[in-house]
C-alpha cells in the first residue's frame, strides 16, 4: 500500500510539474500572441500612415505642377509680348529717326538727324526724340530687353524648380512604396505566426 500511496504521490508531483511548465508556456504563448497583435496594430497604423503620406504628397505635387506650369505660360506670353513691343518700338524709332536704321533697311529721311532747339517746345512741335530709346539704362528698348531677360530667367529657374520637385517626390514615393511593401509583409508574417 505504501507503494502505490509513492508511485501516486510521484505521479501526481510529476503531473504538477507538468501541469505548471504548460502553464507557463501557455502563458507565454499568450503573451508571444499579444505582443504579435500589437506589432500587427502598429505595422498596419504604419501602412495608413504611409498611405496619407503619399495622397497629401500627390495633391501637393499636383498643386505644384499646376503653378509651375502657370509660371512658365505666363512667362512665354510675356517674353512674346514684350518682344512683339521691342518691335513695335523700335520700328518706330527708326521710322523718327531716334535710332539708327540698320545697313539693310531704307533710309528714309529727308534732312539728316534731329536736332533739339536750346528751350524745346513741348506742345507745338511734333515728336523729337528726347531720350535715347536705346540708352543705358533709362531707355525704354532697354528697359523692356532687361524685363525680357528676367522673364526668361525666372522662365528657366521655373523648369528646373519643376524638375527637382519631380524627381524628389519619385523618390519619396519609391521609398514610401518600399516601406509601406516591408510593413504589409511584417504584418503578414506575424499574423501567420500568430
Amino acid at each position: 500500500c505504501d507503494l502505490e500511496l509513492s508511485k501516486t504521490n510521484t505521479s501526481i508531483d510529476d503531473k504538477s510539474d507538468k501541469l505548471e511548465e504548460l502553464s507557463i508556456k501557455i502563458q507565454n504563448h499568450d503573451a508571444t500572441a499579444i505582443q504579435l497583435a500589437e506589432d500587427i496594430r502598429k505595422a498596419d497604423d504604419m501602412i495608413a500612415a504611409i498611405d496619407a503620406h503619399m495622397k497629401e504628397a500627390t495633391e501637393i505635387r499636383s498643386v505644384g505642377r499646376a503653378e509651375n506650369a502657370a509660371a512658365i505660360k505666363d512667362s512665354e506670353d510675356a517674353r512674346t509680348a514684350i518682344t512683339s513691343a521691342i518691335a513695335v518700338l523700335k520700328d518706330f524709332y527708326k521710322s523718327s529717326g531716334a535710332v539708327q536704321k540698320e545697313a539693310y533697311e531704307l533710309l528714309q529721311r529727308a534732312g539728316g538727324p534731329v536736332t533739339l532747339p536750346e528751350t524745346p517746345s513741348t506742345w507745338d512741335s511734333g515728336y523729337t526724340a528726347v531720350a535715347d530709346p536705346a540708352a543705358q539704362p533709362d531707355g525704354i528698348v532697354t528697359v523692356l530687353e532687361q524685363i525680357s531677360a528676367d522673364f526668361g530667367r525666372m522662365e528657366a529657374d521655373t523648369k528646373a524648380q519643376e524638375e527637382t520637385d519631380q524627381n524628389a517626390y519619385d523618390s519619396d514615393m519609391k521609398s514610401s512604396k518600399i516601406e509601406k511593401a516591408r510593413r504589409a509583409k511584417e504584418a503578414e508574417m506575424k499574423t501567420q505566426e500568430r
